[in-house]
C-alpha cells in the first residue's frame, strides 16, 4: 500500500572520529544529511590540511547511510578503497577522510531490525552491536595511514576511466559489508519510482495534444497539467507496489511535463561540468574530476521533450526532421544530441571548466617534472605556439590552465572552446560562427597587440581559421586537441585541414609550421595525470608530421597501493626550441636535456 504522504524521520546517530596521532571523539547528530569538511559551516569539521573545505557528504535515505565524495583533493575512502560514486555504509564500516577515520554508531535498538542482515554480512573479529571500536582492533591501528589509491587490474580494457556503466563492470567491493556502487543503488531504488512516474506522465500526456508538450509553458497549460497530475496519481497509486512518496512522484512528473526533468537542477548547478545522457534512464554527471551515475527520465519520450525545450531555450527551436543537434545555451554551456528516429536518444551538455592550476602545482602532483615546467614556462614567456593533446577527462584543461596562469602578463586573452581559463581579461570567440565570420573573428583576435589565443581545435573550420591567423603573424597560441595520443591528434588536425580543401601534404606542412612544441597528457590507471611526452615539431613529409621527443615519461613500477611510479626522462638531445629561446634572450641550461646514465 502506498502512503500519499511520507516524511523521513531524521535518525539519531553518532560519528566516532579517530584522528591520526590523536584522541578519539564522538559527535551526535539528528539529521538526514551532514557535510564533512575542513572549514566552519560543515556539520562535522575536521581541521587538517589534507581535508578539503567541502570534503564529503553523508546522507540518510530509506534506512541506509550513503557517503559521497565532493570532489575532494585527497579523496574519500570506505574500508580502505577510494570511492568515486555514492557508497552505502553500515555500522562498523570505516570512512577515511584525510588523517581521520570515521565510524557510524546507532543507538541500541535502532539497528535491531537489521540484525539478520548484519549477521549475514558479519566479519570475523567484529562485534556487530558494538558502539565503540576496540583499541586493539588491528584495522583501526592500521588506519593511521591514509590509504593509497586502489589497485586497478592492468588487464582492464578501460583502466583510464573512473566510471563503469553497468553493474557487472562496477568496481570490486572492498568487502562484503555495506559496499554498493551508485549504479547498484540506483537500480534498486529508482526502478519502482521511475515506473510510477512514467505511468503518471503517460496518463497526463494522453490527455494533452503533442503541440501542448512542445510549446512554451504558460499559466493555462500549467493549471491543466496540475489538475491532470492529481488525477493520474490517484490511478497510479493503485498500481504501485512500493511505499512511494506522492509528492516525489508528482514533482518528478511535473518536471518532465513542464520543465527539463532530472536535467533541470543539473543544468543550473554551476559545479556541474558535464552531463551525459547515455540513455533515457541513465545520466552521467561530472563535477570536476568526479563522475556519478544518477537517475534519468521515466521514458524515451520525456528525454526528447527535454532536448526540444533546451533547443527552444537556445533561441533556435528544433527543426522538423533534425536529428543531430548542436546548440549554445549561454554562459558557455553547449548541447549536443542525437535524436534518431529509431533507437535511443543521447545527449551531452558541457560547461566550461573553471580550473585554476599552476605549473608549480603540476610539479607537486607529479604531473610534470621541474625541468618540463621550466621549459613550458619559458616557451610561454617567449610566446611560442604550444599544442596540448589528450583525452577529454580534465587533464588537458589542467595543463591549459597552468599555461594560461604562466602567461598572466595583463595582455588580452581570447578563448574559443569549452573551458574557462583562470585569467581576468578573457574574451570569447563563438566557435559556431559561420566559416567566413569565424575566420575574421580569429584573425582579429590574433592581430591584437600581445593578445593570446587559447583554442580548442574542435572543427575543420576552426583549425583552418587558427592556422590562417598563425600564418598572419599570431603567436602566443595554446591549442588543445582531444585525442588519445599525439600521433592521432596530429592525424586528426591534418584531416580537419584536408576537409577544408587543403591537400594533405600542404595540411601537414601548415600544421608542422604552426606549433613549436607539443604536450601529450593522459590519466594513468592509478587516476593520476602524467605528461607522457613533450616534443617539438621538426617538419613534415608527404605522409607524416614529424616530431622529436624532448622528454618522455617512463614507468618504473606499480607500487603496492596501485600508484604508478616513473621518471620523466630527457631524450639527450638539445632541442631546436632551446635555440629559439636563446635567440629571444632566454637561456636554458643544456644539462636539463642530458639523458641520465643507464642504471
Amino acid at each position: 500500500m502506498i502512503s500519499p504522504t511520507s516524511t523521513a524521520k531524521a535518525p539519531v546517530f553518532a560519528v566516532v572520529i579517530h584522528e591520526k596521532g590523536g584522541a578519539e571523539r564522538r559527535e551526535v547528530f539528528e539529521a538526514t544529511e551532514i557535510s564533512v569538511g575542513r572549514v566552519q559551516g560543515n556539520d562535522l569539521m575536521l581541521p587538517k590540511g589534507n581535508v578539503s573545505k567541502r570534503h564529503a557528504r553523508l546522507l540518510y535515505r530509506d534506512g541506509r547511510f550513503i557517503v559521497t565524495d565532493l570532489n575532494s583533493t585527497n579523496g574519500t575512502y570506505v574500508n580502505r578503497r577510494r570511492i568515486t560514486q555514492a557508497t552505502i555504509v553500515r555500522e562498523g564500516d570505516r570512512i577515511y577522510v584525510g588523517d581521520f577515520v570515521l565510524r557510524i554508531e546507532l543507538p541500541a535498538g535502532e539497528h535491531a531490525g537489521e540484525e539478520e542482515n548484519s549477521r549475514e554480512h558479519h566479519r570475523p573479529g567484529e562485534t556487530s552491536g558494538s558502539m565503540r571500536p576496540s583499541s586493539a582492533d588491528p584495522v583501526v591501528e592500521d588506519s593511521m595511514q591514509v590509504p593509497a589509491p586502489p589497485r586497478v587490474p592492468a588487464s582492464s580494457p578501460h583502466h583510464g576511466e573512473s566510471l563503469r556503466l553497468t553493474p557487472s563492470m562496477a568496481a570490486e567491493p572492498s568487502s562484503s559489508v555495506g559496499r554498493a556502487t551508485q549504479e547498484d543503488f540506483l537500480l534498486e531504488e529508482t526502478t519502482g519510482m521511475r515506473d510510477v512516474v512514467g505511468l503518471v506522465v503517460g496518463q497526463v500526456a494522453a490527455k494533452l495534444s503533442p503541440s501542448d508538450l512542445g510549446r512554451a509553458v504558460d499559466s493555462g497549460l500549467r493549471a491543466s497539467v496540475e489538475e491532470l497530475l492529481r488525477e493520474a496519481w490517484s490511478t497510479a497509486q493503485a498500481s504501485a507496489t512500493a511505499n512511494i512518496d506522492a509528492d516525489r512522484v508528482i514533482r518528478a512528473a511535473r518536471a518532465e511535463l513542464l520543465d527539463l526533468g532530472p536535467l533541470a537542477d543539473l543544468v543550473r548547478d554551476q559545479n556541474v561540468n558535464e552531463i551525459g545522457v547515455l540513455r533515457y534512464d541513465r545520466i552521467v554527471v561530472t563535477r570536476g574530476s568526479q563522475k556519478n551515475v544518477e537517475a534519468g527520465f521515466s521514458s524515451e519520450t520525456a528525454l526528447r521533450w527535454a532536448v526540444q525545450r533546451l533547443c527552444e531555450n537556445s533561441g533556435s527551436a528544433l527543426r522538423p526532421g533534425e536529428t543531430t543537434i548542436e546548440r549554445s545555451l549561454g554562459e558557455g554551456l553547449r548541447l549536443e544530441a542525437v535524436l534518431a528516429p529509431s533507437g535511443n536518444a543521447v545527449a551531452l551538455l558541457r560547461r566550461p571548466r573553471a580550473v585554476a592550476t599552476s605549473l608549480d602545482e603540476l610539479v607537486r602532483r607529479g604531473t610534470v617534472s621541474r625541468a618540463i615546467a621550466t621549459l613550458l614556462h619559458q616557451c610561454v614567456a617567449a610566446r611560442l605556439n604550444i599544442l596540448i593533446v589528450g583525452a577529454r577527462d580534465g587533464g588537458c584543461e589542467q595543463m591549459l590552465s597552468a599555461l594560461a596562469l604562466a602567461a598572466t602578463d595583463g595582455t588580452p586573452v581570447w578563448v574559443c572552446g569549452g573551458f574557462a581559463p583562470p585569467t581576468a581579461t578573457v574574451s570569447r570567440v563563438d566557435a559556431e560562427l559561420p566559416g567566413p565570420e569565424l575566420k575574421r573573428a580569429v584573425r582579429m583576435a590574433g592581430r591584437l597587440p600581445n593578445a593570446r589565443l587559447l583554442v580548442e581545435l574542435s572543427s575543420g573550420a576552426l583549425v583552418s581559421s587558427v592556422m590562417e591567423a598563425v600564418a598572419d603573424g599570431a603567436d602566443g597560441l595554446v591549442g588543445l586537441c582531444v585525442a588519445p595520443s599525439l600521433s592521432r591528434g596530429l592525424t586528426r588536425l591534418t584531416a580537419s585541414l584536408a576537409g577544408e580543401g587543403v591537400n594533405s601534404p600542404a595540411a601537414r606542412e601548415t600544421l608542422a609550421s604552426s606549433f613549436e612544441l607539443c604536450v601529450e597528457i593522459a590519466r594513468l590507471r592509478d587516476g593520476r595525470y602524467r605528461v607522457l611526452r613533450v616534443a617539438e615539431m621538426v617538419g613534415a613529409s608527404a605522409e607524416n608530421v614529424h616530431t622529436q621527443d624532448i622528454f618522455t615519461f617512463v614507468t618504473d613500477r606499480t607500487a603496492a597501493g596501485g600508484a604508478i611510479e616513473g621518471s620523466f626522462v630527457p631524450s639527450g638531445t638539445v632541442p631546436h626550441v632551446a635555440e629559439v629561446l636563446r635567440s629571444r634572450g632566454i637561456v636554458l641550461e643544456s644539462a636539463m636535456f642530458s639523458r641520465p646514465p643507464s642504471r
